[in-house]
């Protein structure tokens, strides 16, 4: 099974808020406002598990972070650049995302929130993808084996 892992190179350091990945993070996504970020804490070509964090100084909104109307995550993705390809969440047969839902209207801060989003698998070349959250800078998550 592939599996996703995070590249530690410049470009992923410069992700993170305080120049350095969260401890347990494999790639850190800064959002829109100062100080909310998401750190990405596992992940697999199936299963992708990541944590909005909450150090802005204030309450936050994951609800609207996500875009959601229906209060979960299918707005993430995944992008192949070398393949030019997008990997939307997985859709159950009554269209609900296969990901976390029931998102909160409020994350105070100093608090975070684990989630999650299933992805179909990328075809075995594929080494590197973009993770990508509304709102937030693209996070690459390289592939391994």
């Amino acid at each position: 099974m592939l599996k996703l892992y995070a590249a530690i190179s410049g470009a992923a350091l410069a992700l993170a808020t305080s120049g350095a990945l969260a401890q347990g993070a494999i790639a850190t996504a800064d959002g829109e406002q100062s100080g909310v970020r998401i750190d990405i804490t596992c992940g697999d070509t199936v299963t992708m598990r990541f944590t909005l964090v909450n150090e802005s100084g204030e309450t936050v909104n994951p609800y609207d972070l996500f875009e959601s109307v229906q209060s979960d995550v299918r707005n993430v993705y995944l992008i192949d650049a070398a393949g030019r390809k997008k990997y939307l969440t997985i859709m159950d047969a009554t269209n609900n995302c296969v990901c976390s839902g029931g998102l909160s209207h409020s994350l105070d801060n100093g608090k975070s929130t684990p989630l999650w989003a299933r992805f179909p698998a990328p075809p075995a070349q594929v080494k590197e993808v973009s993770a990508i959250f509304p709102h937030f800078i693209p996070a690459d998550v390289p592939i391994s084996e």
